[in-house]
């Protein structure tokens, strides 16, 4: 079975920064920052999750990281920002990876907060690298 590696570079407030990177394959990502595994409002623990192709009725076809625990329902998706919105930040995650082709910034709302850009572009490349097959996610801090 492939392993795709997430290794996070920095979090804060309005987001955390990460790469994944494998066989072939580096890719940005955002996630949401650290709230103690909080449902929708918090990236998920460190660990090894297995991850299955998934057809969500709002995102399509994706990808699905099962047996987290205590959460459900985490996806890669495309999606730009991944702020703590009850600080006043915007999201577009509930505790989903939302990987892209670079990290940069995005004024949202007045606000310029972190960023994963060319989303839709870096969703397609995760896509066709997993060729509808499950591999294992290793995500470290």
């Amino acid at each position: 079975m492939r392993i795709l590696k997430l290794f996070r570079n920095s979090t804060g407030d309005d987001g955390t920064l990460g790469t994944l990177v494998g066989q072939g394959l580096s890719l940005s990502v955002i996630e949401l920052p650290w709230r103690d595994n909080a449902r929708n409002r918090s990236c998920i623990p460190d660990g090894d999750y297995l991850v299955v192709p998934h057809v969500s009725p709002r995102f399509g076809r994706c990808l699905h990281v099962t047996d987290v625990p205590d959460r459900s329902h985490v996806l890669f998706h495309s999606g730009n920002v991944a702020g703590d919105k009850a600080l006043g930040w915007h999201t577009h995650s509930h505790g989903c990876i939302l990987p892209g082709l670079r990290h940069g910034k995005l004024e949202v709302r007045g606000r310029i907060q972190r960023a994963v850009l060319v989303s839709k572009t870096g969703a397609r490349h995760l896509l066709a690298w997993a060729a509808n097959q499950p591999f294992q996610l290793e995500v470290t801090t």
